[in-house]
């Protein structure tokens, strides 16, 4: 047995997951061959998984996979048409569980809704009607400006629905970063809100955005979830009149679906462009297969719509049959462990959470948890970023009970999935991927294109192309082929920093446009960061390399401690535990304690903004900032 394993799968486990039945349906004998066959043969993979999850066609492809005209521009399934809805909504009808509940929704005021399929189909055809009437039509774009409630997702089906294309937008942004991506998608519609609440605090969305929204002259409606008037304005209630009826379009497979824009961290923001078929054959496998959704089971994941996230929790409840919780606002308010309550409420059974979340909850009272009942549990999906060994712990045995495997996945808004992920079939270390993900053909290389050796740090590649890979990037297929496929030539390069140790085990070690190099040595900032992060004194911390003529990089560390009196927060403590950890060459240059440090709304650390303040560069794109007044403070600190 591997060194350092901490949780094993249980021959129950094994033979009852759909992994095992996945692997019989494609007469093969183990998750080894299964990968290795993948490898040579992806259209191979794909073709069983779309055939295993019955995925549907309103007209058969004739060939799984062309590329012919080389990787970046693979083309699946060619010659078949679909829909998202066909295979979301639409193939569940007549079953069962179509009058069963779909969605449960609960706003920050505690008040609880809930729809059924049968429901949820006649609404979306209502609003898809709606779109109809006022002229949109096939290929039109139509965003989304919408917090987690019930009719945002009606809106997002009943877009696809009449073949338009969704545009989900963060819910957090301000008029700018809004109007920046209708602009560049040249979106005609756009759904919103007249006010939503976070914290306890009313959020205006449609003020934030009328007055730039009113620019855009592509911009036909403004569909509206509230009582406000306007020129534009189509209110929600207009739905209510209309048939309730209303045939699916019919799709190329590989006709555009939704528009994820990255967050703009450089330059402007990227629209990832996801199909019709590669984002549900994605979410079957990724989800379904490898992380075991079933029918049966209930899905919660309080990411906003505005991330790739929201679009894989609309479509992996949905196409699985599955049911599903939303809830307005944060985790941690009215109740502090609001998220752990929505579980033992609704008797959530598969998760998907940030490390992020995880470090905000275990410093809360541990008496908190005392009364909660999280049996029903059985599945927790992670990702978002690297894990560190003291909230990874905190999640398996405090919240899991040592029993609930946590299946931590790997990749992005391009990928509309993982490129690393967890096989239920085998053992996990804390915060490891377990096996290499079929069909993603994944590898660590070196900048020259060589492999790495064990346990060193490289460039997380793809060396093919994946069905749920973006099509090129929204207008703009040099900005493709040069962010991505000619870093090393010939290899789709993700932009993260990983390593592979002696058992198999992959890890990632953060953005590799955040890796240090000190000395001719790399390190990930999650090596630095978990070497003091563990002592249980520090909230937050961020490493960041500051560019330095001798030695490459500085190494400084910014900290949020628990408690600022704590006589151990000072500079010789946190430094001599680096060193402990790591050795001498990676002592910090200089720690600085600080209130915050710059997240998104998703709790992601911007590390690039941190690093911007100290060198007293202009920060870039500071949109999706949850907290920008930790920007100034973090200046005062400049370098």
């Amino acid at each position: 047995m591997p060194k350092d394993i901490i949780w094993k799968p249980s021959q129950d486990i094994i033979k009852n997951s759909k992994l095992t039945k996945f692997i019989s349906f494609c007469k093969v004998k183990n998750y080894d061959d299964l990968e290795k066959k993948s490898y040579n043969d992806p259209g191979w993979l794909w073709n069983n998984v779309i055939k295993f999850s019955d995925l549907k066609f309103f007209k058969n492809y004739e060939k799984i996979m062309d590329d012919g005209r080389g990787a970046p521009w693979t083309r699946w399934c060619v010659g078949g048409t679909t829909n998202i809805v066909l295979n979301c909504i639409d193939r569940h009808k007549g079953k069962d569980f179509f009058n069963n509940t779909f969605i449960y929704s609960e706003k920050e005021n505690r008040e609880t809704t809930s729809i059924t399929y049968e429901e949820f189909d006649k609404e979306i055809s209502k609003v898809g009607n709606a779109l109809k009437t006022n002229g949109f039509k096939k290929g039109d774009v139509i965003a989304l400006y919408m917090p987690q409630i019930i009719e945002t997702y009606i809106a997002y089906f009943a877009i696809l629905k009449i073949g338009c294309i969704v545009l989900p937008l963060f819910s957090g942004y301000g008029a700018k970063a809004v109007s920046e991506r209708l602009n560049i998608a040249k979106a005609r519609g756009i759904f919103t809100v007249s006010k939503t609440f976070r914290k306890g605090k009313e959020i205006r969305m449609l003020d934030i955005i009328k007055d730039e929204v009113a620019k855009i002259s592509s911009i036909q409606n403004i569909f509206l979830v509230g009582e406000d008037k306007g020129k534009k304005i189509y209110n929600w209630e207009n739905f209510k009149n209309l048939s309730d009826k209303l045939k699916t379009e019919e799709m190329d497979a590989e006709d555009p679906a939704i528009i994820h824009f990255t967050s703009g961290t450089t330059g402007k923001p990227k629209g990832c462009v996801y199909t019709h078929i590669g984002l549900v054959t994605k979410m079957s496998f990724d989800e379904g297969i490898l992380s075991d959704f079933k029918q049966n089971d209930v899905h919660l994941c309080m990411a906003d719509m505005g991330w790739m996230v929201g679009s894989k929790s609309a479509t992996i409840a949905s196409s699985h049959g599955g049911k599903m919780v939303i809830a307005e606002g944060v985790p941690d308010f009215p109740d502090e462990i609001r998220f752990w309550k929505l579980i033992e409420k609704y008797k959530v059974s598969w998760t998907e959470l940030s490390p992020a979340l995880i470090r905000s909850q275990m410093i809360k009272d541990k008496k908190k948890f005392e009364d909660l009942d999280l049996s029903s549990l059985r599945i927790v999906c992670t990702g978002g970023e690297p894990w560190t060994e003291k909230p990874w712990k905190w999640l398996f045995e405090f919240i899991g009970k040592s029993k609930v495997p946590i299946m931590n996945s790997a990749g992005g808004t391009e990928v509309s999935g993982s490129i690393l992920h967890c096989c239920l079939h085998r053992p996990f270390k804390v915060g490891s991927f377990n096996a290499p993900i079929p069909g993603m053909s994944a590898d660590i290389l070196n900048h020259d294109g060589t492999k790495t050796k064990t346990n060193d740090l490289g460039e997380l590649v793809m060396r093919k192309s994946s069905i749920g890979l973006t099509k090129s990037l929204w207008n703009d297929d040099k900005r493709y082929i040069d962010n991505y496929w000619s870093v090393i030539k010939n290899f789709w390069v993700h932009g993260d920093l990983a390593s592979r140790d002696e058992d198999g085990h992959w890890f990632l070690h953060g953005r590799s446009d955040d890796t240090i190099k000190v000395s001719g040595k790399r390190i990930g900032p999650s090596e630095l960061e978990s070497a003091i992060i563990k002592t249980g004194k520090i909230k937050e911390v961020a490493a960041v390399g500051i560019p330095d003529e001798k030695k490459g990089s500085r190494i400084i560390l910014s900290v949020v401690p628990l408690n600022v009196k704590d006589p151990d927060m000072k500079e010789e403590y946190l430094n001599n535990l680096i060193i402990k950890d790591l050795g001498k060459s990676f002592k910090p240059d200089k720690i600085i304690f600080v209130k915050d440090l710059p997240k998104t709304r998703n709790m992601k650390i911007m590390r690039r903004v941190i690093k911007s303040c100290l060198v007293n560069q202009d920060p870039g794109d500071v949109s999706t900032l949850l907290n920008p007044e930790s920007v100034e403070e973090i200046k005062q600190h400049g370098i």
